[in-house]
Protein backbone atom coordinates (compact mmCIF):
# COMPACT_ATOMS: atom_id res chain seq x y z
CA UNK A 1 0.00 0.00 0.00
CA UNK A 2 1.28 3.44 -0.95
CA UNK A 3 0.38 6.66 0.78
CA UNK A 4 0.56 9.96 -1.05
CA UNK A 5 0.45 13.27 0.78
CA UNK A 6 -0.26 16.52 -1.04
CA UNK A 7 0.31 19.73 0.87
CA UNK A 8 -1.59 22.52 -0.85
CA UNK A 9 -1.08 26.14 0.15
CA UNK A 10 -3.55 28.81 -0.93
CA UNK A 11 -3.74 32.59 -0.88
CA UNK A 12 -7.22 33.84 0.00
CA UNK A 13 -8.75 37.01 -1.43
CA UNK A 14 -11.40 39.31 0.05
CA UNK A 15 -11.89 37.18 3.16
CA UNK A 16 -12.97 39.38 6.03
CA UNK A 17 -13.83 36.84 8.69
CA UNK A 18 -13.12 33.32 9.88
CA UNK A 19 -16.66 32.42 8.80
CA UNK A 20 -15.89 33.40 5.19
CA UNK A 21 -12.65 31.43 5.32
CA UNK A 22 -14.46 28.37 6.69
CA UNK A 23 -16.87 28.45 3.74
CA UNK A 24 -13.90 28.18 1.34
CA UNK A 25 -12.35 25.41 3.45
CA UNK A 26 -15.64 23.46 3.48
CA UNK A 27 -15.97 23.80 -0.30
CA UNK A 28 -12.42 22.54 -0.91
CA UNK A 29 -12.81 19.63 1.53
CA UNK A 30 -16.09 18.64 -0.12
CA UNK A 31 -14.37 18.64 -3.54
CA UNK A 32 -11.78 16.21 -2.19
CA UNK A 33 -14.32 13.97 -0.44
CA UNK A 34 -16.40 13.62 -3.62
CA UNK A 35 -13.44 11.84 -5.21
CA UNK A 36 -13.97 8.72 -3.11
CA UNK A 37 -12.89 6.74 -0.09
CA UNK A 38 -9.22 6.63 -1.14
CA UNK A 39 -8.94 10.34 -0.27
CA UNK A 40 -8.88 12.16 3.05
CA UNK A 41 -8.26 15.87 3.65
CA UNK A 42 -7.90 18.34 6.46
CA UNK A 43 -6.93 21.93 7.09
CA UNK A 44 -3.40 21.63 8.42
CA UNK A 45 -2.08 25.08 9.22
CA UNK A 46 -2.86 28.80 9.17
CA UNK A 47 -6.24 28.33 10.88
CA UNK A 48 -6.29 31.88 12.27
CA UNK A 49 -4.81 33.59 9.20
CA UNK A 50 -7.46 35.11 6.91
CA UNK A 51 -5.06 35.38 3.97
CA UNK A 52 -3.63 31.86 3.90
CA UNK A 53 -4.92 28.30 3.91
CA UNK A 54 -3.03 25.01 4.04
CA UNK A 55 -4.73 21.72 3.19
CA UNK A 56 -3.23 18.26 3.42
CA UNK A 57 -4.73 15.59 1.20
CA UNK A 58 -3.90 11.90 1.56
CA UNK A 59 -4.47 9.23 -1.10
CA UNK A 60 -4.06 5.46 -0.74
CA UNK A 61 -3.46 3.01 -3.59
CA UNK A 62 -1.34 0.08 -4.68
CA UNK A 63 0.53 2.12 -7.28
CA UNK A 64 2.80 5.03 -6.37
CA UNK A 65 2.56 6.37 -9.94
CA UNK A 66 -1.24 6.37 -9.83
CA UNK A 67 -1.23 8.09 -6.44
CA UNK A 68 1.13 10.78 -7.67
CA UNK A 69 -0.91 11.37 -10.83
CA UNK A 70 -4.27 11.69 -9.05
CA UNK A 71 -2.80 14.07 -6.46
CA UNK A 72 -1.21 16.17 -9.21
CA UNK A 73 -4.53 16.25 -11.09
CA UNK A 74 -6.34 17.26 -7.90
CA UNK A 75 -3.88 20.11 -7.37
CA UNK A 76 -4.40 21.29 -10.94
CA UNK A 77 -8.18 21.23 -10.55
CA UNK A 78 -8.10 23.16 -7.26
CA UNK A 79 -5.54 25.68 -8.49
CA UNK A 80 -7.98 28.58 -8.79
CA UNK A 81 -11.42 29.17 -7.45
CA UNK A 82 -13.79 31.78 -6.16
CA UNK A 83 -11.82 33.68 -3.53
CA UNK A 84 -8.57 31.71 -3.62
CA UNK A 85 -5.47 30.80 -5.61
CA UNK A 86 -2.97 28.00 -5.00
CA UNK A 87 0.56 29.28 -4.38
CA UNK A 88 2.33 26.00 -3.59
CA UNK A 89 1.75 22.28 -4.09
CA UNK A 90 4.03 19.57 -2.73
CA UNK A 91 3.49 15.81 -3.18
CA UNK A 92 5.22 13.09 -1.16
CA UNK A 93 4.83 9.34 -1.78
CA UNK A 94 5.67 6.76 0.88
Amino acid sequence: MNVGLATLRFRLYAVGSIKEKRSIVKRLLADVQRRGAAFAASEADDQDDLRRLTLCVVHLSNSPHFTESVLARLGAELERGDGYEMVESRIEIR
